[in-house]
């Protein structure tokens, strides 16, 4: 399967700076998901959360 890909990237010319530029933007893209989506979402679970458990406490 990799000896397919490598033939593949080969002989489209793709360069390992193109390569290399794709997996840095994705990885951008996975930490600004994270930083947008789930930090905020877990803050929220977590405020509402221990709302809930001081009011039960009273």
């Amino acid at each position: 399967m990799a000896f397919m890909l490598s033939n593949l990237l080969f002989g489209v010319a793709v360069s390992s700076e193109v390569a290399t530029n794709s997996a840095i933007g994705m990885i951008g893209s996975f930490l600004a998901a994270a930083a947008l989506i789930v930090v905020p979402a877990a803050s929220f679970l977590l405020w509402v959360s221990q709302k809930d458990a001081l009011q039960r406490g009273r």
